[in-house]
């Protein structure tokens, strides 16, 4: 499954919580009733999540799985 699940258990822990919260706020009409506290706590959260990621990273490996090479027919299109 490490192969499937890139990254930190942790960080796949916090998607699970994040998705439960938001499926919770949609049946409880959280994002109707209470609109402007709804996106608040929702940039917050955004936020934190970012912060995460970002501070659990070390300053040398890429946060990313691998490099994105262009296409060889974007190569082709392009005349090199």
């Amino acid at each position: 499954m490490s192969g499937f699940f890139l990254g930190k258990p942790l960080h796949w822990l916090k998607l699970v919580v994040i998705c439960g919260g938001l499926w919770f706020a949609g049946v409880a009409r959280f994002h109707v009733i209470h609109f402007n506290l709804f996106a608040i706590v929702l940039l917050a959260i955004s936020a934190f999540c970012v912060l995460v990621v970002l501070s659990g990273a070390k300053s040398g490996p890429k946060i990313t799985r691998e490099d994105i090479l262009p296409d060889e027919t974007e190569k082709r299109v392009s005349g090199d």
